[in-house]
């Protein structure tokens, strides 16, 4: 009998989910989180996880690991130190960077610029030239400047080595030979060239993006080794594979060469969930609402599959890395709420954390955060325990929600609401950021909320954008580790095309993509998935001839040869319009050509169930009084894992689980579907 595994790092809690792969069985499991040493968090989850769903770790067959040691090692700078080797001339190129200030207006005199993450002290310029656009050499690669400066850097103390030429996008040869240089000269110096992390033309993005991945790289090594090490002790040998920033899955060696592609790894896995969920159910359009201890993330599911995006941008820093387009703003359950000095509620970004957490933990924290005013409000009930186990201090939530009362002379119950509608509001604004402004309407979408404390604070965002229905999957708390099991090996492989409609035809392109398709099978083949088992997806990064604003349209490669570019500029002038108001009269030219090789793996089966009657009450452990629009409400308090496929709820309802508690709000009902979703509609159950 095996298991397969998924385990999600979060800022408070892991995440993990177990697969029984002949029963089909789910079981979750959340642990504090160790920030200190992730790994001792991720261990004792997964041993905590198991015996809970009654196997050992031996038996695990497939292990996927979602991790955040790169977002948190950007976002607090404490990477390695990386030395340049770039072209003599440019050795400026990650100060000069791009003309970019932050709004809104003289939102630049606030403006602190952070230092670039491979010094001006640890650059080293070298001559050699290559040409644009031929790529060929103009001067020859100066062999002697580059063995001085790999000594001099090795000798400085760097711990891993960019190499960054210009114009290497279309001939790699020197970018090549100083790799094999670095080798002779600094074995165990970890170096990245420019031309294998984004292989496309932008000096600027192609330099940040290499020197993020080396950034990481050493830190990313020790962690997933110091990983595999107490895994093979606590008595696994099961395959690893690391969830990459676009959701996909590679190996952990691969993870250790491109940890720059693990920048958004958690969120990624929760989207992807989300999505197979939604389409299963027959909802394929669906907005995403991940609220966890810390943050949110939001992003957009169109037609089954996930928005994704090459600007991937964590902190200050925005690099070309292909992620889920996830929208994150500071609002989760640990969000402090303070009022300013001009008298207004401010809720996060500041949060409590694991350690010590909302007042409610009972682990010495005293700040008001949203879990205290969910808990003063009853949204979690008194029968609750969190993550099964853990006791709340509702006295304690109850005293920090009144340090804000009394500054603001309300009572308890009034502070406690507004503190919820502010974060309400902070994410309702991020859902208008990957609908609206990007010309999609939310009304149109339906809405999957997940995360610790999504499904409490989810029908009232449901309302504002009047997305329904509103779906929340079953173990909410754990979506990102079950989106791990649901996601397929891949990465992705491009190339600069730089060619207009009136220069190339569909058999061109074609040829071009089928050239990258072959680079794809050959990864795939060297991570271990049979041919049989390889998918490809073939996309062009479009945009008007003279225009910078790319836009990345999904190509038919069969139909290339017989309809030629003019599908591809159809779908990309409908795009256009929709998201600026507007299309020109110009020639659409192809920037970049990019593949996605995939590599299906089964780690999760979502099996429909029998229907029962509507009758809830079985499941009814409680009633309790809870606080909605300014009275409370005799609410009934359901444990979710006694309700049904085909149970019916009338709203006020809270529905309680070991990993996340569902808010059912007043003149709102629910359904259990046939895969176990809690569907929450307005008015009658629909």
């Amino acid at each position: 009998m095996t298991h397969n595994l998924g385990v999600d790092v979060g800022g408070t809690f892991t995440d993990v989910i177990v697969f029984d792969e002949s029963t089909h069985e789910l079981t979750i499991d959340k642990v504090l989180s160790t920030p200190a040493n992730p790994s001792e968090g991720v261990i004792y989850g997964v041993e905590e996880a198991t015996a809970k769903a009654g196997t050992v770790v031996s038996d695990l067959d497939l292990l996927f690991h979602g991790t955040t040691v790169v977002t948190n090692m950007l976002l607090e700078e404490t990477g390695a130190r990386v030395g340049l080797i770039t072209t003599a001339g440019h050795e400026d190129i990650l100060h000069l960077a791009r003309a970019w200030t932050p709004g809104p207006l003289y939102g630049w005199m606030d403006m602190e610029k952070p230092d670039p993450l491979a010094d001006l002290v640890d650059t080293r310029g070298v001559d050699g030239t290559i040409s644009s656009p031929a790529g060929e050499e103009i001067e020859p690669l100066d062999e002697a400047a580059v063995r001085d400066a790999v000594r001099d850097l090795e000798a400085a103390g760097v711990e891993s080595l960019t190499v960054a030429l210009l114009n290497s996008y279309l001939n790699p040869a020197h970018e090549e030979r100083v790799r094999e240089i670095v080798a002779e000269e600094a074995p165990d110096l970890p170096v990245s060239i420019s031309a294998d992390i984004v292989p496309e033309y932008g000096e600027y993005e192609r330099t940040l993006t290499t020197v993020i991945n080396d950034y990481a790289r050493p830190t990313v090594i020790e962690y997933l080794e110091d990983l595999d090490e107490s895994l093979a002790a606590a008595g696994s040998s099961a395959t690893m594979n690391v969830v990459r920033s676009d959701g996909g899955l590679m190996s952990s060696t691969a993870a250790k060469e491109r940890p720059v592609e693990l920048a958004l790894s958690g969120p990624s896995g929760g989207v992807v969930g989300a999505a197979t969920i939604a389409s299963k159910k027959g909802v394929p359009d669906v907005l995403t609402l991940d609220m966890g201890g810390t943050s949110t993330d939001v992003s957009l599911v169109e037609g089954g599959t996930p928005e994704t995006t090459r600007q991937t941008k964590v902190g200050y820093r925005e690099f070309k890395s292909r992620s889920v387009d996830v929208n994150t703003v500071g609002a989760g359950g640990g969000s402090i709420a303070r009022v300013q000095l001009n008298g207004s509620l401010q809720v996060g970004p500041e949060s409590a954390g694991a350690d010590p957490g909302p007042a409610c933990y009972g682990q010495g924290g005293e700040s008001p955060t949203v879990t205290d005013a969910n808990v003063v409000l009853g949204r979690i009930p008194p029968t609750v325990q969190l993550g099964g186990r853990m006791e709340l201090d509702r006295e304690a939530a109850r005293d920090a929600v009144a340090t804000i009362a009394d500054e603001r002379d309300s009572t308890v119950e009034e502070a406690a609401q507004a503190i919820l509608d502010i974060v309400n509001e902070n994410m309702h604004g991020a859902l208008r950021v990957v609908s609206v402004e990007r010309g999609y309407d939310p009304r149109e979408f339906g809405l999957v909320a997940f995360g610790g404390a999504g499904p409490m604070h989810a029908n009232a965002l449901a309302d504002v954008m009047d997305a329904y229905p509103l779906v929340i999957p079953p173990g909410p708390g754990v979506m990102s580790a079950f989106g791990f099991l649901t996601s397929d090996i891949q990465n992705e492989f491009s190339e600069t095309y730089l060619e207009t409609e009136t220069d190339v035809d569909g058999a061109d392109v074609a040829e071009e993509l089928r050239a990258l398709e072959d680079e794809a099978s050959e990864w795939l083949i060297s991570e271990g998935v049979d041919e049989a088992d390889h998918a490809f997806e073939y996309f062009a990064e479009c945009r008007y001839f003279r225009q910078d604003i790319q836009m990345s349209i999904p190509i038919d490669i069969e139909n290339l040869r017989e309809t030629g570019l003019a599908e591809i500029k159809d779908d990309f002038e409908a795009r256009h319009d929709r998201q600026f108001g507007f299309s020109l009269d110009a020639p659409l030219e192809i920037a970049n050509l990019r593949v996605i090789g995939k590599g299906t793996l089964q780690g999760v089966t979502i099996e429909e169930q029998e229907l029962a009657d509507a009758d809830p009450s079985d499941a009814e452990v409680d009633v309790s009084d809870v606080y909605f629009e300014g009275e409370y409400y005799e609410t009934p308090i359901y444990d979710r894992a006694g309700l049904r496929p085909g149970n019916e709820l009338a709203g006020p309802a809270i529905v309680t689980d070991d990993d996340s508690t569902v808010v059912v709000q007043p003149d709102h009902s629910a359904t259990i579907d046939r895969y176990a979703n809690i569907e929450i509609n307005r008015g009658e159950t629909q």
